[in-house]
């Protein structure tokens, strides 16, 4: 219990001797003698606390009396308060805190929706469209652990105590104070992770328990493209603020191929788009937009890449077997 709510229980106790107190102060404390005995620890190592215990017993019997009698009680009852003024401040001090209980935090978006999140340690994380980011119950106690489900781009407040970690999947990201983007839906195969500023590190989670890093230290505008199909990795050199502008609104594709494409245009206009057939060769393209609307990015790929395209029944048809 806290000094300040230890004082105002004594000084109310002190209130209920002299006979100062209000009818609803009155009320109170004669509640707490009803279940004092009940509710106190059943401690007996001196001849005082016995005495204290038996005053208690005496209080309660004499509750259980009539009215008129109740009424004439009170003075004997304010001398049993101040009596149990000792054994009450010891209840209220040893008696347990309800220990809070801190559960884990989780922000979601949907399709065509981005979301600005600060996190306690003053990181700020920005979500892409349909992603979920899962923050541990610990987080900022030893480590600042997240889970990422989707795309989001971080800028980590610096804290070299406490490494920041984001999983997504078999993969975890660990920095201390950068910005990178974190492209990770369960939907698709790669992972990526591109640095703007500082340095992360990306290891492999195996199944013994252990991480083991895969290449070197990711610095500026280095990007980590890990296929889960085959377990393999490339690092290569990628405009990061490029791959990052959709938290403007914009769209940018490195050597992505159609698939990814069709799946990006679906989260970001929020339409149902759908690819009728695969590419009978490799098809992959670096290409960026601005804010253009959907109808213009689709002209756009059509001249750039040979993909068709048609509505039918609210949803998009796209052909890309003869992309180039």
């Amino acid at each position: 219990m806290k000094h300040k709510e230890s004082a105002q229980v004594r000084i109310l106790l002190q209130k209920y001797r002299e006979g100062s107190c209000t009818p609803q102060e009155a009320q109170r404390i004669e509640n707490w003698l009803r279940i004092l005995d009940k509710n106190s620890p059943d401690v007996e190592h001196n001849t005082e606390e016995k005495l204290l215990k038996a005053s208690r017993k005496q209080v309660a019997k004499s509750i259980a009396l009539p009215r008129n009698v109740y009424t004439i009680m009170r003075p004997y009852m304010r001398i049993a308060a101040a009596l149990l003024l000792i054994p009450l401040a010891y209840i209220l001090y040893t008696k347990p805190l309800p220990t809070p209980v801190v559960t884990r935090q989780q922000f979601s978006t949907v399709a065509g929706e981005r979301k600005i999140i600060r996190l306690p340690d003053s990181t700020e994380v920005v979500l892409n469209a349909s992603s979920k980011l899962i923050v541990s119950a610990d987080f900022n106690e030893k480590k600042r652990n997240v889970k990422l489900s989707g795309e989001a781009y971080f800028r980590v407040a610096h804290d070299a105590s406490k490494p920041f970690i984001v999983s997504t999947g078999k993969l975890q990201t660990r920095v201390l104070g950068t910005e990178f983007n974190v492209h990770a839906y369960d939907n698709e195969s790669n992972i990526k992770v591109a640095v703007v500023k500082g340095r992360v590190r990306v290891s492999e989670k195996k199944q013994t328990g252990n991480a083991k890093q895969l290449g070197s230290i990711l610095t500026h505008n280095l990007m980590l493209n890990y296929n889960l199909n085959n377990q393999h990795y490339t690092i290569t050199t990628a405009d990061a603020e490029k791959i990052a502008s959709w938290q403007n609104g914009g769209l940018y594709f490195e050597d992505a191929d159609i698939q990814e494409i069709v799946m990006a245009l679906s989260r970001r206009y929020n339409c149902n788009i759908e690819l009728a057939d695969k590419p009978v060769g490799k098809c992959n393209y670096t290409i960026g937009f601005s804010r253009e609307p959907l109808s213009e990015v689709l002209r756009v790929l059509n001249q750039l890449t040979g993909i068709t395209y048609k509505s039918a029944q609210n949803k998009i048809i796209i052909h890309a077997k003869n992309c180039h």
